[in-house]
């Protein structure tokens, strides 16, 4: 029968169209800002301040020794001058040379441990930033496979569209409302195709009349399971 013909090709453009549409808003849902890509430059920007703040911390460390450098000379030279005679004030200088002395070697500790320390963040922030470079390369060639994708997919809709309003016009009215209705009602797949007795869609082995009729092409006949209008292809 003709219109059972036409009405299981048009069932095939129909899925193909579906699953087409489907895939369409999968695509568009990938499109747009990673979280991947978030996470990493958050962790690339955390790393970067920690070490702005240790660099920090390090300049004015280094700014205290100086200064400290600054006391420590102008007390030897006052101490090794020849001008200062008083016992007092000498031994006043020298207590005050060892209290620097032992103030210098404090902070030149903390200056040491503090430029391991940014050292080691350095070593971590590379890691991060070759990291979000990573992620970043892979979710740019994504997103532009997914935009050649999403160019590819709206073309064959718009294909599928056409074809499947010529296939829509060559059938009476009465077939496309029955159509219709039993894709709206059956999961959008109204037509299944029968095969050695079985219906393709649910399984059901239809009663061997009912096979060799649709075999024929003689009336339409639907599955006696699930409903769907049998064609024999």
């Amino acid at each position: 029968m003709s219109v059972l013909r036409d009405l299981y090709q048009m069932q095939l453009v129909d899925n193909e169209k579906d699953a087409k549409t489907q895939r369409l808003a999968t695509v568009k849902a990938g499109l747009g800002p990673s979280e991947d890509v978030a996470r990493a430059k958050q962790a690339a920007s955390e790393t970067q301040g920690s070490l702005d703040q240790l660099r920090t911390q390090l300049r004015d460390l280094e700014l205290e020794i100086a200064g400290l450098h600054n006391k420590l000379k102008a007390n030897q030279d006052r101490l090794y001058s020849g001008r200062v005679r008083n016992p007092k004030e000498l031994s006043n200088l020298q207590e005050e040379a060892a209290a620097l002395h032992r103030r210098e070697s404090e902070l030149e500790d903390q200056q040491l441990e503090l430029m391991i320390t940014i050292e080691d963040e350095e070593a971590e922030l590379a890691e991060c930033q070759a990291r979000l470079l990573q992620i970043e390369t892979t979710w740019r060639e994504e997103q532009a496979s997914l935009q050649a994708e999403k160019a590819d997919l709206e073309v064959d809709l718009a294909a599928l569209e056409q074809e499947i309003s010529a296939k829509r016009g060559r059938l009476g009215a009465a077939d496309v409302a029955m159509y219709d209705d039993l894709r709206s009602g059956l999961s959008g797949v109204g037509v299944a195709l029968l095969k050695r007795g079985i219906c393709q869609v649910c399984g059901t082995d239809v009663p061997t009349g009912v096979a060799r009729a649709v075999e024929r092409g003689e009336g339409l006949h639907h599955c006696p399971t699930c409903n769907r209008l049998l064609s024999g292809g």
